[in-house]
């Protein structure tokens, strides 16, 4: 009989965290897996949008096309789509993954953002996600009770908690008494997830390899959650390393000599400051202004202009850190450049204009529109501003597939950087979904042996091939 495969999907660790992680000290069981069992760390590119729903859709079932963001508007459906605890993607799961052939078919997928064909999720889910009746989740409690019933995992558990809340309510008031702007929902939703989801994630993940099951894939997702509250490179944050790197050393002694381990990130992530930052307006506060009668309803806040009796039309905004969409809700399409420019001279032109604004993408048929400063940019401008993010030629490349989506809004909008940190369209200290920086920058840790070569990997969909094979392998072996 074959080895299984498992996949712990690390959220939110850039390949430049995981490095410096190593180099501190802070995960001495994943260095030992590099120095006495040959992983080595490659480094691939996610795509844009940098955003948990995008790149897992991908690694998955290898298509995540139409997810422009963690949240959107579904014109035809007149809803938001969103993920998280409260999910709205099973109202339009139908329109996706059909015909794809998912790499934890047959398999376990715990805490993920979709079912991926898999027999069971172990009652762990990062939203809502059972939305099919060929896919089956055992209640949650059939996973707790078991864990619960051991003393030691118990004790183990109140210790941790005990230790997590003091400690992150001592690095809260910290941050605040040297000026920092810890985000508060962040703040409090790290706590939850380092205690709970992610001790019981990694004792589901030991169970199914009890189990047999093969492939399992497995979410955690307290660096993210910490990294959002304190930013990606407070101490705080890179005190996580140490308890997913028990979790890496949990889960690798459990192998024995019928699986073996991946682990991956799906992005990483950025110092940001809010848009908002030094008393400034929100940003659908800023678009209003250039929408005289228009009511612009930001997803996750406000709504601006005029009542909604007296409103000659609707935009709403959907936001994943330095990103934007801009949507005019009452329309059944996107609108193409020109259309919307006629309708609306100001608005493209003026939001660019924003110093907090590193550019704007709208699209005219299938040629892709670039504003910045106020006016469009040449192809050679394109280059030139693309170029101060990444290799200017590939980030071409993901947002030409990210406008090409008929999900995307009719205004796609990147903050900028300033002072070393980009702008957040969300209350966040740290950030991902835009352009720059490690956030578009994860890895994938697996043995030298395996022959892996993620070097031409430009977005999360290109590595779905990549780990059918070597799960195929790994089964195939004698």
């Amino acid at each position: 009989m074959g080895r299984g495969l498992v996949v712990m999907h690390i959220d939110g660790l850039g390949a430049d965290s995981l490095e410096e992680g190593l180099r501190e000290g802070d995960m001495p069981f994943t260095r030992r897996l590099i120095d006495e069992e040959s992983y080595a760390i490659h480094r691939y590119r996610v795509g844009v949008p940098s955003t948990t729903p995008f790149a897992q859709a991908g690694i998955i079932y290898g298509d995540n096309s139409e997810i422009p963001s963690f949240r959107w508007w579904d014109r035809e459906r007149r809803l938001l789509v969103q993920f998280g605890a409260r999910s709205t993607f099973k109202k339009v799961a139908d329109k996706y993954f059909q015909g794809c052939r998912p790499l934890t078919q047959g398999g376990a997928c715990i805490a993920a953002c979709y079912p991926g064909g898999a027999k069971d999720d172990f009652g762990i889910a990062y939203q809502d996600r059972s939305y099919s009746k060929d896919e089956k989740s055992r209640s949650a409690w059939n996973v707790l009770l078991p864990y619960l019933a051991n003393p030691a995992h118990l004790g183990d558990w109140a210790w941790q908690a005990a230790m997590v809340v003091a400690r992150t309510a001592d690095e809260y008031t910290v941050s605040r008494a040297k000026g920092k702007h810890p985000a508060r929902p962040y703040v409090i939703s790290n706590a939850l997830e380092e205690i709970f989801v992610h001790h019981l994630t990694r004792y589901a993940v030991v169970q199914a390899m009890r189990e047999r099951f093969s492939p399992i894939y497995a979410g955690f997702y307290a660096f993210d959650e910490t990294g959002h509250a304190f930013g990606p490179d407070d101490k705080t944050s890179l005190s996580v390393l140490k308890h997913v790197d028990r979790s890496i050393e949990k889960i690798a002694r459990a192998r024995a000599d019928r699986y073996e381990l991946v682990v991956l990130s799906d992005h990483g992530q950025i110092e940001t400051v809010p848009f908002t930052a030094n008393h400034g307006p929100n940003f659908g506060e800023v678009v209003a202004t250039h929408l005289p009668g228009f009511r612009v309803q930001e997803m996750k806040g406000k709504a601006y202009g005029p009542p909604e009796s007296e409103a000659r039309g609707h935009v709403n905004i959907t936001s994943s850190g330095g990103l934007a969409h801009i949507y005019f809700a009452d329309e059944a399409r996107r609108l193409d450049y020109e259309e919307l420019k006629g309708r609306h001279p100001d608005l493209a032109a003026g939001i660019s204009g924003l110093d907090k604004i590193a550019l704007v993408m709208a699209r005219d048929g299938r040629r892709d529109i670039f504003l910045k400063g106020g006016s469009e940019l040449a192809h050679g401008g394109t280059s030139s501003l693309l170029a101060q993010y990444d290799d200017a030629g590939i980030l071409r490349e993901q947002l030409s597939r990210l406008n090409s989506f008929d999900n995307s809004g009719d205004l796609v909008v990147f903050g900028a950087f300033i002072d070393g940190k980009q702008v957040n369209f969300e209350n966040q200290a740290g950030g991902h979904g835009s352009i720059g920086g490690e956030q578009l920058h994860p890895f994938l840790l697996a043995k030298r042996e395996w022959a892996i070569d993620t070097g031409a990997v430009h977005g999360a969909h290109q590595l779905h091939p990549i780990l059918c094979s070597l799960r195929d392998r790994l089964a195939a072996q004698a």
